[in-house]
């Protein structure tokens, strides 16, 4: 009875184990804009960065296209992506296990482009 239920504990902790991951967020704003970079990493190395940009002005509809980048560990941007009718732009990369990763030390920077506007700022961990 007891081996029984050293096992499956053994099998519980390695399961759990094998679930974990670490998630960090990181956050900053310029004059028109703000951003939030959610990064997360599990266990078997895979790691996603989910990218929340908002333009902070009135007239969401001037705004157009827009072209972005995240320049971080394994960066990444679009170009030619539109604005929702919030004004919020959402976006994802995923990185396999053999891409090096952000760590919540790492210093990461967004530059926006717009209607021959340009703006660059640092995001920090929050």
């Amino acid at each position: 009875m007891y081996r029984k239920n050293g096992v499956l504990l053994v099998v519980l902790l390695l399961l759990l184990s094998a679930c974990s991951s670490k998630t960090f967020t990181f956050s900053g704003e310029s004059d028109n804009w703000s951003a939030n970079l959610k990064v997360s990493q599990t266990s078997d190395d895979y790691e996603t960065q989910e990218l929340v940009l908002k333009y902070k002005g009135e007239d969401v509809n001037s705004v157009g296209e827009i072209k972005y980048s995240v320049d971080s560990v394994g960066g990444f941007g679009r170009s030619g992506a539109t604005l929702d009718e919030n004004g919020t732009l959402r976006d994802k990369d995923e990185a396999n296990p053999t891409n090096a990763k952000v760590t919540e030390n790492t210093e990461v920077e967004v530059t926006v482009e717009w209607n021959e506007n340009k703006e660059t700022f640092k995001l920090s961990k929050q």
